[in-house]
């Protein structure tokens, strides 16, 4: 009857940290969403003011514009980071994942998603990975 309770207490168990994992992890694909329609956004305004100014467009018009998306695009790499990270903590909680210091570091260069090591495409946007 213990190995059967201990059973059902592990799946509970595995349950909630993936439930956990999850809903953290939809919370930043949603985050990278907004971002990535803020940028798209940003992107418009640019093109907008390059072409009502095409005869004395300078690009200190569009500086604001583009520091912005920059620090988007920063912020879509930490959540992305953050994603990835959620996945090892899952595999080290529940057993089977490689220690946190040797967590995959292989990142798309199309779209920065990150990837499992012995990727040879992106399993995002299926760029060929590039590795060092």
């Amino acid at each position: 009857m213990a190995s059967f309770m201990d059973s059902v207490n592990k799946g509970i168990a595995t349950l909630n940290v993936k439930t956990s994992k999850l809903m953290e992890s939809s919370k930043l694909k949603t985050a990278i969403a907004n971002k990535e329609s803020e940028i798209t956004a940003l992107k418009a305004t640019i093109g907008e003011t390059v072409f009502l100014n095409r005869g004395t467009f300078n690009m200190d018009m569009v500086a604001r514009q583009i520091a912005d998306i920059e620090e988007r695009m920063a912020a879509i790499k930490d959540y992305q980071d953050q994603i990835a990270q959620l996945g090892v903590e899952e595999k080290n909680i529940l057993g089977g994942g490689a220690p946190l210091d040797n967590a995959p570091k292989l990142f798309c260069s199309n779209c920065g998603a990150p990837n499992q090591s012995g990727n040879k495409f992106c399993e995002k946007c299926g760029t060929p990975l590039v590795t060092q």
